[in-house]
């Protein structure tokens, strides 16, 4: 026998499919006893049809268990009894049939696992491709999320370079009032509107449930301008404050719970007018 030529013939991916006859089968696993080459192409196609299946598998619904109870139950055909047990009794189909398995019937079996085969390469491949796609997507994200970043910090220099060269504005730096901890920020302040913008360069983040919030001294009593927006610390970001103030002795930031307070309870930083 040419082993060779007889493995091409696919009947060894018949066997695997279950496409040969109960006789056709008892040959096959025969040969196979004498001749190993036959046996290890068996191990090789299960092989392949094991991770091909494992990379698709889908668990069924648990509701499909009874439909095919009862599609079996419904076929026609001897029944297998349960020998006294409780459960369904599954219906078997008679006697096998002669099996129609030629050369022809082989190739076709041949090419439907080297499709699986092909497939298998292909869904690897695409799904590569889709996790490669999404890394980009992801990094093109963060490129734009800095490029309006470096731009929101441009304006934000523009905007504090144009406030110190204009004589109506007053900067005013605001210096640590906690010994031992070095802190700044700077207010620009137009006296003559009443518009002011601070800007928290040198500030620690707050801890958890508290917030800066701005404070004027106005005849000697602080009168709160508001809550600082969280994220602005340690930043070039400057803020307009909304509340108008055309008189005022000092300015200060004091940490103080979320929401504010009515009256400062830690002085962070403060700077004279």
């Amino acid at each position: 026998m040419d082993i060779r030529e007889y493995i091409e013939s696919g009947i060894a991916e018949a066997y695997v499919l279950g496409a040969l006859t109960p006789e056709e089968r008892m040959q096959f696993e025969s040969d196979m006893a004498v001749y190993p080459e036959l046996a290890k192409e068996v191990r090789a196609l299960e092989f392949t049809l094991f991770q091909y299946c494992s990379a698709n598998a889908i668990t069924p619904p648990a509701t499909l268990k009874e439909p095919v109870y009862d599609a079996l139950l419904n076929a026609t055909g001897s029944m297998i009894t349960n020998h006294g047990k409780t459960g369904k009794q599954i219906p078997i189909k008679p006697a096998y049939k002669k099996s129609t398995f030629n050369f022809r019937n082989a190739a076709a079996v041949a090419i439907i696992l080297g499709s699986l085969s092909v497939n298998y390469i292909f869904w690897n491949q695409g799904h590569k491709e889709q996790l490669e796609r999404i890394a980009l997507q992801e990094q093109l994200t963060k490129i734009q999320a800095d490029q309006k970043l470096l731009a929101s910090q441009l304006s934000d220099f523009r905007s504090s370079t144009a406030m110190m060269a204009d004589t109506g504005i007053q900067t005013i730096v605001m210096h640590t009032m906690v010994k031992g901890h070095p802190m700044a920020a700077t207010l620009y302040w137009s006296k003559a509107n009443g518009e002011t913008y601070v800007a928290m360069d040198a500030l620690p983040k707050p801890p958890k449930g508290m917030q800066y919030q701005l404070w004027v001294m106005q005849n000697g009593k602080p009168v709160s301008m508001g809550i600082i927006p969280d994220g602005m610390e340690n930043t070039p970001v400057m803020q307009k404050i909304s509340m108008v103030v055309t008189n005022g002795e000092a300015f200060a930031i004091s940490l103080e719970k979320r929401g504010g307070n009515a009256a400062p309870t830690t002085l962070y930083v403060m700077g004279k007018a």
